[in-house]
């Protein structure tokens, strides 16, 4: 199954003085098939290291290995490209267009990716969130929790073999947050490899692995 590892990663942003390191040579190994939560209060370099996870970043010292394949020396253009097909990302904001109903949200982002069969694939991921009935609906017609379920739905469809959450809780009460730390875990069990980060406590204790960091550094699990 799919191995992602990080090797002495380090990035900082700033320069002189003010420099501040965000991620200080992480050593970090996520499988495929555990839904992994990576925990720590603001500003202990979660968002830093799923950009790393995630190529949007590129780390100014070690290396990102995907499988057989280290991304950290692709080009912009092969980044872009292991990105369309590999990764689906589930954010904080939903990041829904107003304007599409559910369905059609999902079917904008496999047509940008060209995808066979996207109606197929668009009906197939809502089913697995829940929704297959509330396909119609635009954001506006929708609870917080339902758009996220969205959101998890248009980040799977493409059938990526990587699943990356930024915060995806955040804005949701105990119950719909629930929900959705349930999901990802289901998710990881179809031999994919989902990580999540969070500060919320709450979903702690639905997580395959916890992996804490503070201050750029991975301090246990």
């Amino acid at each position: 199954m799919l191995r992602i590892e990080m090797r002495d990663v380090t990035l900082g942003f700033g320069s002189g003085p003010a420099r501040v390191k965000a991620l200080d040579k992480i050593n970090l190994v996520l499988d495929a098939g555990v839904f992994t939560v990576i925990s720590g209060p603001s500003g202990s370099g979660k968002t830093s290291l799923i950009s790393v996870l995630g190529a949007l970043i590129q780390p100014d010292a070690g290396s990102l290995v995907v499988g057989d394949q280290e991304i950290t020396r692709l080009s912009d253009r092969q980044k872009t490209e292991f990105r369309r097909q590999k990764i689906g990302y589930v954010f904080q904001t939903f990041r829904l267009m107003p304007a599409l109903n559910a369905e059609e949200n999902i079917l904008l982002s496999l047509e940008l990716r060209r995808m066979a069969n996207s109606v197929l694939l668009a009906k197939s991921a809502l089913d697995v969130v829940g929704l297959a009935a509330k396909a119609h609906l635009r954001p506006d017609q929708m609870s917080h929790g339902e758009k996220q379920r969205v959101a998890v739905a248009r980040a799977i469809a493409h059938k990526p073999s990587i699943v990356l959450a930024d915060e995806p809780t955040a804005s949701l009460d105990a119950n719909n947050g629930t929900q959705i730390v349930r999901l990802l875990s289901e998710i990881a069990q179809d031999r994919r490899v989902v990580a999540m980060v969070t500060h919320d406590p709450r979903v702690l204790s639905h997580a395959e692995r916890i992996v804490r960091l503070e201050d750029g550094r991975v301090r246990g699990e």
